[in-house]
């Protein structure tokens, strides 16, 4: 009765193996229907955003002429995304015009990018993926009336348009003013 076990079992083991290798060498699976990951002309992997960057921020948005929002914005970032974008590094010399499918949600992303006299803030810059202009979004961690804050600036102006908050409470309270020793336009 053991010996029957044994034998099944060793069956079995021999029967995996041979589906294994029939698998491997496209036997069972015709060659069309195994997919290969397309390569992104000009990608260098995805960005990680530095760990203390991370989690929900909350903030109110104020305009160039002052005007500031009422309502909370909200701002999640993960590891390799950031409001919902996946960060990606692209090459220097990337030169395309037609952004790829598979990058219509990604962001080319500069780290650290920092402005003169704006106290050693490290920003993450992103931008699309393929731009003609310099337009995006910089973000950099700052203590702010003792907490620490994500600070927003265009790329377009280097203008900050948001700080943003740990929590709601915190944006309620403080949302809508920026540190008065920051320039609100930066300079490179």
């Amino acid at each position: 009765m053991k010996k029957l076990k044994y034998l099944y079992a060793l069956m079995g083991v021999f029967a995996i193996g041979l589906f294994a290798y029939k698998a491997f060498n496209n036997e069972i699976l015709p060659p069309t229907q195994i997919v290969q990951a397309q390569h992104v002309k000009g990608d260098l992997g995805k960005f990680t955003v530095p760990k203390r960057m991370r989690g929900t921020w909350y903030g109110k948005y104020f305009d160039i002429g002052g005007i500031k929002s009422k309502t909370l914005n909200k701002l999640k970032v993960s590891a390799h995304k950031i409001g919902g974008t996946v960060l990606h590094k692209q090459t220097a010399n990337f030169n395309g015009t037609k952004i790829p499918k598979k990058a219509q949600n990604w962001a080319r992303v500069y780290y650290p990018v920092t402005y003169k006299k704006d106290h050693g803030i490290k920003y993450v810059g992103m931008y699309p993926w393929v731009s003609p202009a310099s337009s995006g979004t910089h973000l950099g961690l700052y203590h702010y009336k003792g907490h620490k804050v994500l600070i927003e600036r265009t790329t377009s102006s280097s203008r900050i348009t948001n700080v943003y908050w740990k929590s709601k409470r915190l944006a309620k309270r403080f949302g809508g003013h920026k540190p008065k020793e920051l320039k609100r336009y930066a300079e490179y």
